[in-house]
């Protein structure tokens, strides 16, 4: 990976990053590389107290959104100040709309070349290299079409990613067809029952013409079904804020043959939203939880 230029964060926009009330403790940083014949570009966030064979954390923002918009909103740079990891924040390419977006196989998207794939991967490489990371401490979030990203990953990269986390993300039906990862890893989706761009009940009729995807509920079931799960348990979550009218449902699979898990919050009556999320959006929000904490904890169990 050649690296054009390392570009420090001015702390006025590093001061904007910083959702309301959380202070952060380390330093945010802009890499700009060439990749495939195109300049791309990703931020690090760097806690002071990270050590080497320190965790992974990459989360990837959603469609016509930024690198810069999800470090604001999601409060991962505060639970990386917590435990001590290293996040990265790739950056979308514009597709002909001028939006920003990572290639998951979108209707609109077919005629585009972009790796981010391989985009991602090189991320990766590079920075458990750079930084001395934990090479089996890799793990990938995001929100809506980041965590379409995600999932993506979970089939393609397994062999670099420990679990994937996807807020708000849905599997393409061929990206779900397809999917034959080297190794199985653990899955944690957090979906709203009423979000109307990355639908509950999926879209295989290509209605809203983003390409065919899956429904959660089948989502879920593939996944549980590939890691050969036998346990369940349902839980209802506190409803700690009974003014976003909305309560989460937690459902998780096991088995005591394996040591892969797969997680499922259901947030009844949520919308196309990341639960805790701070700022201008977060009153549309569910707030019984943090997702980057509910996250970690997930991430932290592998």
């Amino acid at each position: 990976m050649k690296i054009h230029r390392i570009i420090p964060i001015p702390f006025l926009l590093l001061f904007m990053l910083i959702s309301c009330g959380n202070e952060e403790t380390g330093f945010v940083e802009e890499r700009v590389i060439e990749h495939e014949g195109l300049e791309r570009s990703f931020l690090i966030y760097v806690p002071t107290n990270i050590k080497e064979n320190a965790p992974l954390v990459v989360a990837i923002h959603g469609y016509t959104s930024s690198a810069k918009t999800l470090m604001g909103y999601s409060g991962i740079n505060q639970v990386a100040d917590k435990e001590g990891f290293l996040v990265a924040y790739p950056q979308g390419t514009k597709d002909s709309r001028d939006n920003n977006f990572f290639n998951v196989g979108y209707e609109f998207h077919s005629d585009s070349k972009v790796n981010d794939v391989n985009f991602i991967r090189e991320i990766v490489l590079n920075l458990t290299k750079d930084y001395k990371l934990n090479s089996k401490r890799v793990f990938a979030t995001g929100m809506s079409n980041g965590g379409d990203m995600s999932y993506l990953l979970a089939c393609t990269s397994s062999d670099l990613f420990t679990a994937v986390a996807p807020v708000a993300g849905v599997m393409m039906k061929d990206t779900l067809e397809n999917c034959n990862p080297v190794k199985k890893i653990p899955i944690f989706e957090i979906h709203g029952t009423k979000d109307s761009i990355s639908k509950f009940e999926g879209d295989m009729n290509n209605e809203d013409k983003w390409g065919a995807y899956y429904d959660l509920p089948s989502t879920i079931e593939f996944w549980v079904n590939k890691h050969a799960l036998s346990e369940k348990e349902t839980i209802q979550l506190e409803n700690k804020n009974t003014e976003d009218g909305t309560t989460i449902t937690f459902e998780r699979y096991w088995s005591d043959e394996s040591q892969r898990e797969v997680w499922f919050y259901i947030v009844n009556d949520g919308n196309h939203t990341w639960p805790g999320m701070t700022g201008l959006f977060s009153r549309t929000a569910n707030q019984d939880i943090n997702s980057a904490e509910e996250i970690w904890k997930f991430f932290s169990k592998f």
